[in-house]
């Protein structure tokens, strides 16, 4: 059975690559680039984008034949399984790219910032009913909300403070606090990192000492993250180059710009997972605060 790629991410290698299946789940199969310590994702969707990912529309696929462990290999543009029928073609496939770090968004202009406030209520209504361990409002009252709200409110409220202070040190002495922190095949901690680094992306634009900070933040992110799975490590690689998933990259765009379908964009972003897309939300909103705007997270 042979699927043609609808798209594939910035992030998949142009030439020939072998990999290993990693995971396997009802709409998405991780594979394990054999040459690198990182993922590429094959996902059943409509309209959700990956920088790491190879896009299928067909409802019709099935991936119960891809089990852990069984080698993938990418020939002249054909990615085959082992012991499977299904091929996918990946030679026709637009790239799709993330844009996040032209978007130089700037927060203090009107639109973006109630854009901004009306996201920031969206996310918290939609963390009380979904009954999430982790509350945007709580992360700035010590002591608040769930056992892992309260632990991760003091490492976020470091982060933002020595981000703001350009202090490289102390905010990666703050993240490591929160790597691999919670529940889930992305732990909230490191979703809420790789929205903290679309935030500063979204804003630093072409700021020198903004983007020196997010290069390095980012080198020194990448060496505590070995502290969590290769999952999260692969999100996390990419967002440290400035990639991210087109759930998250719109949103980045539409509170910059005034959506005017900022609701549903926003619920968009926030539907990912059973917490991950609002732990991600939760990092992009407070890193959009960090460096040109007068909101204030208190």
């Amino acid at each position: 059975m042979q699927i043609h790629a609808t798209s594939i991410g910035e992030a998949i290698p142009r030439d020939n690559f072998d990999a290993l299946i990693h995971s396997a789940f009802d709409t998405a199969v991780n594979l394990h680039l054999v040459d690198a310590e990182r993922l590429i994702t094959l996902l059943v969707s409509d309209h959700y984008e990956l920088p790491q990912g190879i896009r299928i529309e067909s409802k019709d696929v099935r991936f119960q034949s891809l089990t852990v462990g069984l080698l993938a290999a990418c020939r002249a543009g054909v990615l085959r399984f082992e012991s499977s029928p299904l091929t996918i073609d990946l030679r026709a496939a637009p790239m799709w790219k993330c844009h996040i770090s032209e978007l130089n968004a700037d927060m203090q202009s009107p639109s973006a910032e109630r854009s901004w406030t009306a996201v920031w209520q969206i996310l918290n209504i939609r963390q009380k009913l979904n009954k999430t361990e982790i509350i945007a409002d709580d992360l700035f009252q010590l002591n608040t909300g769930s056992l892992l709200s309260q632990k991760i409110s003091r490492p976020i409220l470091q982060l933002i403070s020595s981000t703001e202070q350009f202090d490289i040190e102390d905010s990666i002495h703050a993240a490591e606090k929160m790597i691999g922190l919670g529940p889930g095949v992305t732990p909230s901690g490191d979703d809420f990192l790789i929205g903290f680094l679309a935030g500063l992306w979204s804003t630093s634009g072409g700021n020198q000492g903004q983007l020196s900070f997010i290069h390095s933040f980012g080198n020194g992110l990448m060496e505590i993250a070995k502290q969590t799975n290769l999952i999260s490590r692969t999100y996390i690689h990419h967002a440290t180059k400035g990639q991210f998933s087109s759930s998250l990259s719109n949103l980045a765009q539409a509170i910059a710009f005034g959506s005017e379908n900022i609701r549903a964009i926003s619920e968009a972003a926030m539907h990912v997972g059973h917490s991950s897309g609002m732990d991600s939300v939760t990092g992009l909103l407070i890193g959009l605060c960090i460096w040109n705007t007068e909101l204030s997270l208190a």
